[in-house]
């Protein structure tokens, strides 16, 4: 008896359906097979004004930072780059720190040697490792540089722009 009431059952859904082409090719529903439609898988373009809603300039540095003269804590050498870099510090963990840099900032590592923390026009502003217990170095803007003129024996004191090479003061004795 129990048989006869499935195969009933059976016989009934059969017959709901007995107007519709049978076989796996057939189409029931108008509803595409891909639901997220061929689109899905194209290169989403970037609009120049969507810079808030992306986070492509969240970089990974090291917990420590090597101290410059004047800075006597690491806290206080984040404050000075929030006000001179409008580096904003997102979250910190026990090796590493995540910091949101303005737009155009990029850490670049290259084949050797330590990781490159550049600045929107290209300049190399900071140098960091990966190792347990890494640091990172900020490189200053300006480079101060003593230079000794072998002829006459005096000294002068430059002041060059990193990013170009381009001395802008000089100093003669």
């Amino acid at each position: 008896m129990n048989k006869a009431k499935t195969k009933l059952t059976r016989q009934d859904a059969e017959r709901l359906f007995e107007g519709l082409p049978a076989g796996a090719t057939a189409r029931v529903s108008s509803r595409p097979e891909n639901p997220f439609g061929p689109e899905a898988s194209d290169v989403v373009k970037r609009v120049e004004d969507e810079s808030a809603l992306w986070k492509d300039n969240l970089i990974t540095l090291p917990v420590a930072i090597e101290l410059p003269r004047g800075y006597d804590s690491v806290s206080r050498m984040r404050e000075a780059m929030t006000r001179a870099l409008r580096v904003k510090w997102v979250r910190e963990g026990k090796d590493e720190v995540v910091a949101e840099f303005p737009e155009g900032w990029t850490a670049i590592r290259p084949g050797s040697g330590p990781s490159e923390l550049r600045d929107p026009s290209g300049v190399v502003r900071g140098l960091f490792g990966w190792a347990k217990n890494a640091e990172l170095r900020l490189l200053p803007r300006y480079l101060i540089e003593s230079q000794t003129n072998s002829s006459n024996g005096l000294g002068s004191v430059l002041v060059r722009d990193r990013g170009n090479g381009q001395i802008l003061e000089r100093s003669s004795n």
